[in-house]
């Protein structure tokens, strides 16, 4: 047992995906793989997965997820780059300042920013433009390691739970679904904000609890900030730019990253880009020429267009400090060293997607879950939500493979399946050591998993029993 426990003390994170893997590549060896056609399960047999097939594996993973692990790198970049200009550092210093002794209202804004941000917006990973900004600000109160990762990370992932109208899992989720049935991101929209709601007042009454004993502990970890800032003598720096910058880049967020059309009808948007794209000198429509053909209206924005803000502000700071060409190309490449472990686990972590996808054994599991009755039943429901989010890694997946199952199985309660899918998900992310937002948080802040456990375990049981018995209610009633 000594033996075992001292392995997982170093590189933890790294050994327990690692585990993850193999755990997925002898399940491909032990239990047969199918898809549904409507509620009729066909089965493939086994499909087993080798040497060779990790290794392309890892290829094929990095292939699929190039744009979230190319946006993860920019951010390092960024903030590499930021984190070392004065006017930055003095905007964390007074931010701070300000929150000095109110300490716990900063946690509550910041957890309240972060998972409203994230249960909005169709991008989730977009949430992590500000994370290291927040983590700044925790560091300089001396706050610890759980609580910045809860008012960052954690909080992303409640918003996840509870996703509302956002979060890129339930959009491909939906997307999925529409090939077998028409389904809006409105449906059971009062439930699911009621879920959130609650989830959000449990996850931070212990946050709360935790914090009251960071507050008076002079032992507590300290936060191991990867762009930790440096402390600023001179009042005569400048710190509006920055927060123009800042201010300027959430609008973008916002604008860019909320479905306003599909979610809200709101056209304004896709009418205004028609328009503007449109525009014309002479013959030529110079705007379109200018923004590109793969330019797209606000709320249909992809990873790769908010770098095109980010790297306007890096242009227009490096011009306003006066930053040094040489500066700026070796905090670029500190900032994104500084990143590479969290962005390799992240890697790691859609191996396992991708050899799911190569043979999805977790449809077989749940079909056989699904034979043990005749009607819908909520718990068998969740069990399978449940492994499906334990390895499928994109919650969209789920969609894909058991969407035609869910419409033509569940019939009358599709409505109470989609909840219950989509709740299991985010709560399932909480704590599965699958789960890329926990894994990423945990690396980026190195907290061991077994000391995040230790911390969110009761949160998620009586979570956990709180949704059985809502989704029994939905069922039942």
């Amino acid at each position: 047992m000594k033996k075992i426990k001292s392995m997982f003390e170093k590189h933890d994170l790294l050994k327990i995906v690692l585990i993850a893997i193999l755990v997925t590549l002898v399940l491909t060896w032990i239990i047969p793989y199918g898809y549904f056609s409507g509620s009729t399960f066909s089965d493939y047999g086994l499909g087993r997965q080798g040497l060779a097939d990790i290794l392309l594996s890892g290829v094929y993973s990095a292939n699929f997820f190039l744009q979230q692990l190319l946006f993860i790198a920019f951010v390092g970049i960024f903030y590499g780059i930021i984190s070392n200009i004065k006017g930055y550092q003095a905007l964390v210093q007074k931010v701070a300042k300000k929150f000095q002794g109110k300490e716990k209202a900063f946690v509550l804004i910041s957890s309240l920013f972060v998972t409203l941000l994230t249960t909005f917006i169709t991008q989730s990973f977009v949430v992590l433009i500000f994370v290291p900004f927040i983590i700044n600000i925790a560091t300089k109160l001396k706050l610890d390691k759980i609580t910045a990762f809860l008012i960052t990370f954690g909080s992303m992932l409640i918003g996840v739970l509870g996703a509302t109208y956002g979060t890129d899992g339930l959009v491909y989720f939906i997307n999925y679904l529409n090939y077998y049935k028409e389904v809006t991101v409105t449906l059971e929209i009062g439930i699911r904000f009621g879920i959130l709601a609650l989830a959000f007042i449990l996850f931070n009454f212990f946050t709360m609890k935790h914090v009251k004993k960071v507050l008076v502990s002079k032992n507590h970890e300290q936060i191991d900030d990867l762009y930790e800032v440096e402390e600023v003598s001179s009042k005569k720096v400048k710190t509006w730019p920055m927060v123009l910058f800042f201010i300027v880049t959430l609008i973008f967020v916002i604008l860019g990253y909320i479905d306003w059309s599909g979610n809200f009808g709101i056209t304004i948007f896709d009418d205004f880009h028609i328009w503007l794209t449109e525009l014309s000198v002479g013959d030529f429509p110079i705007i379109k020429y200018i923004l590109g053909n793969n330019a797209t209206a606000f709320g249909a924005w992809d990873l790769y267009t908010i770098t095109i803000v980010l790297s306007i502000i890096l242009l227009l700071s490096v011009i306003i400090y006066g930053i040094k060409f040489d500066d700026l190309i070796d905090n670029a490449l500190e900032g994104l060293k500084k990143i590479i472990k969290p962005m390799i686990l992240l890697l790691l972590l859609y191996v396992i997607f991708v050899l799911i996808y190569w043979a999805p054994f977790t449809v077989t599991i749940s079909n056989w879950l699904f034979g043990l009755t005749d009607k819908f039943n909520p718990f068998i429901t969740c069990i399978s939500a449940a492994i499906s989010s334990l390895f499928h890694i994109d919650f969209g997946y789920t969609g894909y493979v058991l969407g035609d199952y869910m419409v033509n199985g569940f019939g009358n309660s599709f409505n109470i399946a989609f909840v219950i899918y989509v709740v299991t998900n985010g709560l399932i992310q909480i704590i599965a050591p699958t789960s890329l937002m926990v894994l990423f948080g945990l690396s980026y802040l190195e907290i061991p998993y077994k000391k995040w456990i230790q911390y969110i375990w009761k949160f998620f049981i009586i979570m956990l029993i709180l949704l059985i018995a809502i989704f029994a209610l939905l069922t039942y009633l």
